[in-house]
């Protein structure tokens, strides 16, 4: 029995016939999950890079700061004159969470053609409010840099650079040690000698956390000592009275 024309082209296009509609969702559905895994995985990646480069950013500006304090106590200089009166630390805030601010000269400024005095500066260091800071993001102080040029001495008008050293700050605390003891305090007019031994700074700040009901913080310390020298005068006044005892 022979087929007609139109029933074998029927049974051609029968065979040709494309995907069905279930075929058509189970693939959807697939590719979706596809998607949903990649984007998890992609999401989660991209959100350990942001997180590691928080940190290493912090870190950095950390460091940095840490650096420039130690740069500038290293450098301290205390003549007794208009130049460098000497060094003064207030305590102030709590014993929890103190807020101790500092002030001192230090010859770390930029000696240039305009001014050729510079490097000799009045320094301070203090915590105080970030105005970049918002509610959200107000997750402690920040910690302030303040120089002036002590020459000429019309610079002294002039109100002083104030400079954003590092941010998320809980406290910051300063010692003295004269020789027998650490002290909380010190000012060049009342202590002897005018100049402490050796200055420790400790700067405590909150750590990269979002959870504020689990803050936690990190304290970061140097320990620098103070190299001075004796002035001529002193130097010769002594030398005289060894003479006399002698004689």
């Amino acid at each position: 029995m022979s087929l007609k024309p139109h029933k074998i082209l029927c049974r051609k296009r029968l065979s040709q016939a494309g995907f069905t509609l279930m075929e058509v969702m189970f693939a959807t559905m697939a590719f979706a999950l596809i998607l949903l895994v990649m984007q998890m995985t992609f999401s989660g990646a991209l959100g350990l890079r942001n997180r590691v480069q928080k940190r290493v950013d912090q870190q950095a500006a950390l460091t940095q700061a840490m650096m420039i304090m130690k740069r500038d106590l290293e450098n301290m200089i205390v003549t007794g004159g208009l130049m460098a009166e000497g060094i003064i630390c207030t305590e102030m805030g709590s014993p929890d969470m103190p807020n101790d601010q500092l002030e001192f000269c230090s010859t770390t400024a930029v000696v240039s053609d305009q001014f050729p005095w510079g490097d000799v500066q009045k320094v301070g260091y203090l915590l105080g409010v970030d105005p970049m800071q918002t509610v959200t993001t107000n997750l402690g102080q920040a910690l302030m840099r303040l120089s002036l040029n002590t020459l000429p001495l019309e610079a002294n008008e002039e109100p002083p650079v104030e400079t954003l050293m590092l941010d998320n700050v809980r406290s910051m605390e300063f010692e003295f040690f004269d020789g027998l003891q650490w002290l909380q305090t010190w000012d060049s007019n009342v202590n002897e000698p005018a100049v402490p031994l050796a200055v420790r700074a400790m700067v405590e700040v909150f750590t990269d956390n979002p959870n504020p009901t689990g803050r936690q913080t990190r304290i970061w310390e140097i320990l620098v000592p103070i190299l001075t020298i004796k002035p001529p005068s002193e130097e010769s006044e002594e030398g005289e009275g060894e003479e006399e005892e002698d004689s």
